[in-house]
C-alpha cells in the first residue's frame, strides 16, 4: 500500500518484534553469509522491500554505527538480497 501510494514508512520496534526469528540458526547463518548481523540483515531486508530506512531505537553506540553503516551501504547501491527467492526465504524466517 505504502509503496503504491508513494508513502515512506519507517518501522519502529522492528528488532524487538522479531527477536525470536533473528535468534534462529537460519537467520544467523544467512546474516553471516552476507557479512551482517541478524539485526542489520533485517534492516537490509526492509530496505530491499522499499521501506526506506527503519527507525533505530538503540542507545548502544556500536549498534548505531552498524545500523547506519548498512543503510549507507544500501544507499550507495550495495545489494544484500540477490533476487525475490532470497527475499521470500528470509521473509519465511520472520
Amino acid at each position: 500500500f505504502c509503496k503504491n501510494h508513494s508513502i515512506w514508512y519507517q518501522s519502529f520496534w522492528t528488532l524487538t518484534a522479531n527477536r525470536h526469528a533473528l535468534a534462529t540458526t537460519d537467520a544467523k547463518t544467512l546474516a553471516e553469509q552476507k557479512g551482517l548481523s541478524p539485526q542489520t540483515l533485517l534492516y537490509a531486508f526492509l530496505m530491499s522491500l522499499g521501506y526506506g530506512t527503519p527507525l533505530s531505537g538503540t542507545t548502544n553506540l556500536g549498534h548505531m554505527v552498524e545500523d547506519v553503516a548498512v543503510m549507507e551501504r544500501m544507499q550507495a547501491g550495495e545489494v544484500f538480497f540477490e533476487d525475490e527467492t532470497e527475499l521470500r526465504d528470509f521473509a519465511k524466517i520472520l
